[in-house]
């Protein structure tokens, strides 16, 4: 039993007391009598609303007899009214039952004033949870005459309530064992009110529950994408669910996809939130596998079909270099066209090493690797490249003196190279006045670094995160595939390397290459 407080006011019977004796008024001043007033019934009217309320009302004497109880008193205890009359608890209950309500009669008698109480009891061979207020009865001359109490069942209350607390807790359990996040919202004039939410909710708010339920969703910024009030106003007007797929950022998370369902409950919305980021990327990844199998495909009918004309171009170019040897022209005529059939030989034997390269990774052979002179596939790349470079800016060359030779294949080399060269010439202005820095060094004692920089237009943030994606490109449909940087990324991962981008809008980008040194230098 805990007491709830205490009154100083008294409460006691209604004692009628006779009227004061009234002086004659002047004769002057007489009027005539009017009817005296009719006292109302104060006991029937007690007796009949006690009768009425559901609560138990009852008064006992000093010595603890019930002097009356009403009929849902009577009810509780068990026994007609006129039975409970005369008798004291001690007689009604067992001695364990009647201990506290004894105690809480003391307790008022001493006090001498009004007391409330909550009690559990056991009454009638049924558990009672009640609220109870008592208090003293006093004569006319102000002594105490006894007590009254007004007791109220909320047993059916508190059971509701520990129901509502044990809903409360398997949501909870269950909620927290779910991957998705689960909020509970109510729509009031201020906002969307947060009631519940799970563990995986807490993510996304950056909140833990507690905290966060009772308060508007809106004191939340990050949170905004979980219910947008104009969406939770269509939901609740239509009264149909909602079902979407949405990508969106996270801070500390990057860009995330997620699936929203939002269904309405009254006036509240619950609302489910799955994080299927993993799934679109191995969505992604399968389409991009199909469509990697198709390139494949693709390239191995290429190498086959440009194999065959490629080898008479390259041996019709060893035949006219052959027959211009025996021809007698002048040296410097000589030397021009020399210098021109050897050229196109070279870019003839640089197709037959790219062809190859197609064929090999149709099949998936393994790729045999040497030491490489870094600067000189970056001289033979400049070369290739030089049309695109020339017309947008400045190339500038900054060679370490002490790197040393890389694993790998000039094939493959010159393919990344000449792929980052001309993607740097188109980042510059087309107007010129742009600038493309080739930088080596040793990185440390088995690795040099190679960087590729400009000073062009840069990489959005947004697509920096997929730069080496398959297929993945910004450039007009027939200017890109979106094939050259993910297949450069592909090239320097299997040469055991590493290759990375850094970007800042209207500032340049940065491309950077790792490469292992040739172990032959690494014993000596």
């Amino acid at each position: 039993m805990s007491y709830l407080g205490t009154s100083a006011e008294r409460v006691g019977t209604v004692v009628e007391r006779p009227p004061e004796p009234r002086q004659a008024a002047p004769a002057a001043a007489r009027e005539p009598m009017s009817a005296p007033v009719q006292e109302l019934p104060y006991r029937e009217l007690f007796l009949a609303l006690a009768e009425e309320l559901p609560d138990a009302v009852f008064t006992k004497d000093l010595q603890g007899r019930y002097t009356y109880i009403n009929s849902a008193g009577a009810r509780y205890l068990g026994l007609p009214a006129k039975e409970i009359i005369g008798r004291r608890d001690l007689d009604l209950m067992s001695p364990e039952e009647a201990q506290n309500t004894l105690e809480f009669d003391r307790q008022t008698l001493l006090a001498g004033s009004t007391l409330r109480a909550e009690m559990s009891e056991w009454m009638a061979g049924e558990q009672r949870e009640w609220l109870s207020t008592k208090g003293v009865l006093r004569r006319p001359d102000g002594q105490v005459a006894g007590l009254y109490g007004i007791s109220r069942d909320v047993s059916a209350h508190r059971r509701t309530e520990e129901a509502r607390h044990q809903s409360e807790a398997l949501f909870r359990a269950a909620a927290s064992s779910s991957f998705d996040a689960f909020f509970i919202v109510r729509g009031e004039p201020q906002g969307l009110r947060l009631l519940r939410l799970n563990t995986h909710a807490e993510t996304l708010l950056g909140c833990a529950a507690r905290e966060a339920e009772g308060r508007l969703l809106s004191e939340f910024p990050q949170g905004a994408f979980i219910a947008p009030p104009q969406l939770c106003q269509g939901v609740w007007r239509t009264g149909r669910s909602h079902d979407e797929e949405l990508k969106q950022e996270i801070p500390g998370r990057g860009l995330r996809w997620f699936r929203r369902q939002l269904n309405a409950v009254g006036d509240c919305m619950a609302i489910m939130v799955r994080d299927i980021t993993e799934h679109r990327e191995n969505e992604l990844r399968q389409r991009l596998n199909e469509r990697m199998a198709a390139v494949g495909m693709l390239a191995a009918g290429v190498a086959h079909e440009i194999n065959n004309p490629l080898a008479f171009v390259l041996s019709n170019l060893h035949y006219i270099e052959k027959e211009l040897r025996r021809l007698k022209q002048s040296q410097i005529d000589m030397g021009e066209m020399m210098e021109a059939i050897t050229d196109a030989r070279d870019g003839a034997e640089r197709m037959r090493g790219i062809v190859q390269s197609l064929g090999a990774l149709a099949r998936g052979d393994s790729i045999k690797t040497q030491p490489m002179d870094v600067h000189e596939v970056l001289d033979n790349s400049v070369q290739l490249s030089w049309g695109r470079l020339r017309s947008r800016g400045l190339l500038v060359r900054e060679y370490g003196e002490d790197v040393p030779l890389v694993l790998g294949t000039s094939v493959q080399l010159s393919q990344v190279f000449v792929n980052l060269l001309v993607n740097a010439a188109q980042a510059l202005p087309a107007t010129g006045g742009g600038e493309v820095r080739v930088v080596t060094k040793r990185h440390s004692e088995s690795v040099v670094r190679i960087e590729v920089q400009d000073n062009g237009c840069g990489i959005p943030l947004e697509n920096l995160e997929r730069i080496f994606e398959p297929f993945f490109t910004t450039k007009p449909v027939g200017e890109g595939t979106g094939l050259g940087l993910s297949i450069s990324h592909d090239i320097i991962r299997g040469l055991g390397g590493e290759l990375t981008v850094s970007s800042t809008l209207g500032v340049g980008t940065t491309f950077t290459i790792l490469l292992p040194v040739a172990p032959e230098l690494e014993d000596e």
